[in-house]
C-alpha cells in the first residue's frame, strides 16, 4: 500500500475514532452497544469493534459488563483535568470565580477558546442556582452565542473573527433572537464598552454579564462571566457587577505573563490571552 494511502487510512481511522467519542458523550451513563454505535456511524462491524477496541484498551471508554454497553472512561476525565489546569490560567482565575460568587450570590464562570467553541473552563455556583447554555465543567457553545464567547469573539483579529462568524453562522439560527447581523452588531457595542451583557434575550428570564481577559500583546480566548436571572440584573445593578468583573479580570491579567507561553496557546489551545 502506498504511504499516501496508509496516511489517509491512518487519519480516517483517527476521526472515526473521535466521533465514537463524542457519540458516548452525547449518550451519556446509559451508552450504546456495539451494534449501535457501527449502525450511528455508518461503520461495519468490524472496523466498528477495532476502533472501539483500541479506545477501550487506552481506557478513553469503557465497557459495562452486565448491559455490554460502552460509555466514555475516566481516563478521558483525567485528561481533561490535566487541560483544564495545564495553561495555568484555571488555577489564577479559582479565587476570582470565588469572591465573585460570594459576594454577588450569583453563578461565575470562567469561559475559553477552542477552535469555533467556548468551553466552560470553570463555574462556581452561586446561592441563586440557574441553568446555562454550557452546562457543567467541560460544556461548548459555538464562539459568538452568548455575552462570553462575544467578549472574547470581540477581541479576536478581525480577519479570524470574520472566519469564526463564517464558520458558525449555520448554528446562530438554533438560538433565539440571533443572527450574524446580531453578532456582528454586538461586538461593536463590546468593544467600545469593554464587556458584554445579554438581558434575558437568549434564554429568557436569565441574564449574563462578561468580560474579556487580556494580557498584554496577546489575543482575547477567555473571558469571566457572571450569570443570574433577569430579574436580579437590574440598571442599578449592572454596573455594579461590570465594575466587580473589570477589578478581577484586572488581577487575573497582572497574575498572567504574557512571555510565559504555558499560558497560551494558538487558535486551537483550549486557553489563552492576547
Amino acid at each position: 500500500m502506498a504511504k499516501e494511502e496508509v496516511a489517509a487510512t491512518g487519519t480516517q481511522l483517527l476521526d472515526r475514532g473521535v466521533a465514537i467519542l463524542k457519540f458516548l458523550g452525547d449518550a451519556g451513563q446509559s451508552g450504546a452497544n456495539m451494534a449501535t454505535i457501527a449502525e450511528v456511524m455508518g461503520l461495519k462491524q468490524s472496523t466498528a469493534h477495532r476502533i472501539v477496541s483500541a479506545l477501550e484498551r487506552h481506557g478513553l471508554i469503557e465497557r459495562e459488563r452486565e448491559t455490554r454497553r460502552y460509555r466514555l472512561g475516566l481516563a478521558l476525565f483525567a485528561l481533561g483535568a490535566t487541560a483544564a489546569d495545564g495553561t495555568g490560567l484555571r488555577k489564577v482565575a479559582r479565587p476570582a470565580l470565588m469572591r465573585l460568587s460570594a459576594a454577588t450570590g450569583d453563578s461565575v464562570f470562567l469561559m475559553a477558546r477552542a477552535g469555533f467553541n467556548t468551553i466552560c473552563v470553570d463555574r462556581q455556583q452561586g446561592t441563586y442556582v440557574i441553568d446555562s447554555l454550557t452546562g457543567h465543567i467541560g460544556g461548548q457553545i459555538p464562539m459568538g452565542v452568548g455575552p462570553a464567547s462575544q467578549a472574547i469573539l470581540a477581541f479576536l483579529p478581525p480577519p479570524e473573527a470574520d472566519v469564526v462568524i463564517a464558520t458558525n453562522a449555520p448554528l446562530y439560527g438554533h438560538y433565539s433572537h440571533l443572527s450574524v447581523a446580531k453578532v456582528r452588531e454586538v461586538l461593536v457595542a463590546i468593544r467600545k464598552q469593554g464587556y458584554s451583557v445579554d438581558q434575558g434575550e437568549l434564554v429568557a428570564g436569565i441574564s449574563a454579564i462578561a468580560v474579556p481577559i487580556l494580557p498584554p500583546k496577546r489575543d482575547a480566548v477567555a473571558a469571566l462571566a457572571i450569570n443570574l436571572t433577569s430579574a436580579r440584573l437590574t440598571p442599578e445593578r449592572l454596573p455594579q457587577l461590570v465594575n466587580m468583573l473589570k477589578q478581577e479580570v484586572r488581577e487575573i491579567e497582572a497574575s498572567l505573563n504574557p512571555l510565559d507561553e504555558p499560558y497560551f496557546g494558538g487558535a486551537e489551545a483550549p486557553m489563552g490571552g492576547r
